[in-house]
Order: structure tokens, then C-alpha cells, then sequence
């Protein structure tokens, strides 16, 4: 009988620490969490381009001069508002000092619309940029800085739209003007839509492209130092530092970092890249989804805003049945996807042989994620006590039948 008691105290305890395990924090996740490295960069954030997930973030909503990173803003208000064949023809006004970067094309010179794309985000051509800001914007009877002007109000309306409050252009290039900022969350916020825009797409990620007689090289030097760098965009002036937005690509995953205020000559780039890397393994040590205590960086849909303006606007002029839909200045040819691969695995076209205009319809980002499951825990322990619990039942019986006395 004692054999028997203690055989069935046995049975019970083991069956108590399976159980007591499986309850258990594990502590093996601590041991490979990643570890961000110190980042020399004043202001900067790290996001998964998909889903808008901060992994990494500082001073990110700070009001600070975005330098040339303008031109993210500036290139797709520009694909919004006119085809790709677009002429852009100079003029002396869009001329720029030698100080400033450029195309370095003279007045009467005329690019398609695509080409001026090039570039501003190759070259970081602020000739380019004013050019188109001063054609697009244009309506009769405006002089060029009127023109300008009205571009520039249409892209923070579009910016405003997004609802991205820490954002205010007063030019279409950044180079250096009182009261013109953005902060690194709202640029990597503009970023995930802009990554919708496959012109945007194709011209971060050329390393070089000749337009019209002209050959550009990317500013960015990281397009050959790092393999899975889908492309990116620099700016520098005396009062923003050096600053630099880069998308990779590694696997499923697509990260967006920016810094902003960095440190010459090689420390903003080498910041840039330790988020990038920093993002890949974070995305990966947690699994499938995000914990409950993520942030995420949102924007909402400004074609949204645009479209409730213009109904609003028909009903109060008592136009019937509303506003007439925008035309599509789409050609018929199917609009291709964004390539959102490496630079260095990609090998981009000149502008003359780049895909037929599209201007694809940007989306928000996914709304939000479940809480994550509980932590894992060995297989060989779920077995144990799944085996546990199916055998409790026998193993009560077994252990509750008495022994037969000898002779019976």
C-alpha cells in the first residue's frame, strides 16, 4: 500500500511541474533580442514600410529642416498632378546657385515630366524641382514665383490631407528658408505612400541614368555598399545636417529609416544602415505579429479629403447630382506594380525606356494587429503533458485497484 501511495504522489507531482512549466515565462526570447546600437543621427525612426510598426524611434516628431528630402513631397504632388510625358520646359527662373545641388541644364531646355522626376531624386537636382513646381502650378496670369507658390500650397494641402501635422513646405526643393520643416515620422509616414508610386520607386533606386544628354548619379552612396537597399534619398544644408531616407528589402520584409541632423562623413550613412538592420531583426525576433505595445505610424487616404472637397463644393454651387469625377490620365496599358526589390538586384532602365505613365491609387496601411499569442514553449513539453492529461484517467483506475491476496 505505501508503494501504491507513493507511486500516485509521484504521478502527481510530475503531472504538477508539467503544468507549472507550461505557465512558466520562458526566458529564451531575452537572450536574441536585438539590441540597437548607438545612433549618432540628432532625430530618427525606423518603421516596417507595410505595416507602419515603429521599431525604433528618437526626438522623431520634432519640427526640423528636412533639407532635401523635400523632394519626396515635391516628386509625387508632381505625379499627381500631370501625366509623365509632361512637357517641363526652364526657364532662368529655375536656375539655382553653384552651391546647390542641380541638373545643371540652362533655360529653354525642355524633359518630360518623368525625366524631371530623375531628376530631383538622382541628381537631387533643385533646378529640376523648381522647374516643375513652376510649370505645374502655373494658372494664367501667374508670374513664376506665384506659380511656384501654388504648387507648393497643393502639396501641403495633400500633406494636411494625410494627416501629417508636423510637415509645412515653403519650396518645392528645401533648400534652406525660415519656417519650412517636417519631422522623421512624417517623412517615413509620406514614404509608405509614396513606395505605391512606381516612378518614385525607380528613381530612388537608380545609380545612375542619362536624360536628354545629361548623365546623373545618385547622391546616395549606399546604393552600392549595401545589398538589400531598395534605393533612398539624401539632403544636407548648413541648418539640417545631413540627412537621409533609405527603404530596404530583405526577405518578406520592408524597412523605411530616416535620419535627420547626421554626422559627416560616413556617420549618417552608417546610421542609417544599423536602423535598417535593426528593424530586419526586430521584425524577426517577434515572430509573426506585433506586440501589444507597438506604435505605428498611420496616414489616411488624401484622395479622401479631395474628393468630399469637391462634392462639397458642387452642392454649395448647387450643381446637380455633385461633381463630375476627376479624368483618369492613366494610358490604356495596364499600370505596372512598384518594384520594391534591392537596388543590387535590380537593374533600372533610362527614363526613355521606363514603363507607360501609371498614376496608381495609394492605400492606407493596415489598420492594426491582434495581440501577440502567448510566449512558446518546447514541443517536447506540449507532448508531455497533452500525454499527461489523456493517460490521468487510466492511470487514476490503475493506481486506485487494489492488489489480490494470494489464493483468491
Amino acid at each position: 500500500m505505501q508503494a501504491i501511495a507513493a507511486l500516485r504522489a509521484w504521478v502527481v507531482a510530475a503531472i504538477l511541474a508539467l503544468v507549472l512549466g507550461m505557465l512558466a515565462p520562458t526566458s529564451g526570447g531575452a537572450e536574441t533580442e536585438p539590441v540597437l546600437p548607438d545612433i549618432v543621427s540628432r532625430y530618427y525612426i525606423v518603421i516596417d514600410a507595410d505595416t507602419g510598426q515603429v521599431f525604433a524611434e528618437r526626438g522623431s516628431h520634432e519640427h526640423v529642416p528636412p533639407a532635401s528630402l523635400t523632394k519626396i513631397f515635391t516628386s509625387i504632388e508632381a505625379l499627381e498632378s500631370a501625366p509623365a510625358w509632361t512637357e517641363i520646359t526652364t526657364s532662368e527662373a529655375d536656375m539655382v546657385s553653384l552651391e546647390a545641388t542641380q541638373v545643371g541644364f540652362g533655360p529653354g531646355e525642355t524633359f518630360t515630366l518623368e525625366e524631371m522626376i530623375y531628376g530631383m531624386l538622382v541628381p537631387s537636382g533643385n533646378d529640376a524641382a523648381r522647374a516643375v513646381a513652376r510649370v505645374l502650378g502655373g494658372e494664367p496670369g501667374d508670374d513664376d514665383g506665384r506659380a511656384v507658390d501654388r504648387f507648393v500650397e497643393r502639396a501641403n494641402q495633400r500633406i494636411h490631407d494625410m494627416g501629417l501635422g508636423e510637415t509645412h513646405l515653403v519650396n518645392p526643393d528645401g533648400w534652406g528658408v525660415p519656417d519650412h520643416y517636417s519631422s522623421a515620422h512624417d517623412i517615413a509616414a509620406f514614404t509608405m505612400y509614396a513606395l505605391k508610386y512606381p516612378r518614385f520607386v525607380a528613381a530612388i533606386s537608380a545609380e545612375t541614368i542619362n536624360i536628354e544628354g545629361y548623365r546623373l548619379t545618385n547622391t546616395n552612396k549606399e546604393l552600392d555598399d549595401y545589398d538589400d537597399l531598395v534605393g533612398g534619398k539624401t539632403g544636407y544644408d548648413d541648418t539640417a545636417g545631413f540627412c537621409l531616407m533609405q527603404v530596404a528589402r530583405r526577405g518578406d520584409d520592408t524597412m523605411i529609416a530616416v535620419t535627420l541632423d547626421g554626422v559627416a562623413p560616413d556617420v549618417w550613412y552608417e546610421d542609417n544602415r544599423a536602423l535598417l538592420d535593426y528593424g530586419f531583426a526586430r521584425k524577426t525576433a517577434q515572430q509573426t505579429v506585433a506586440p501589444a505595445s507597438a506604435q505605428f505610424v498611420r496616414y489616411l487616404d488624401p484622395d479622401a479629403a479631395e474628393i468630399q472637397r469637391t462634392a462639397s463644393s458642387a452642392i454649395i454651387v448647387g450643381k446637380p447630382g455633385g461633381a463630375a469625377p476627376a479624368p483618369d490620365r492613366r494610358p490604356a496599358a495596364a499600370v505596372p506594380e512598384p518594384d520594391i526589390t534591392p537596388a543590387a538586384a535590380r537593374q533600372v532602365k533610362p527614363a526613355s525606356e521606363a514603363a507607360a505613365p501609371s498614376q496608381p491609387q495609394p492605400v492606407a496601411p493596415v489598420p492594426g494587429l491582434a495581440a501577440p499569442p502567448a510566449p512558446g514553449r518546447p514541443v517536447w513539453l506540449v507532448v508531455a503533458v497533452a500525454l499527461a492529461i489523456c493517460l490521468a484517467p487510466a492511470a487514476r483506475v490503475f493506481l486506485r485497484h487494489e492488489p489480490h491476496s494470494a489464493g483468491d
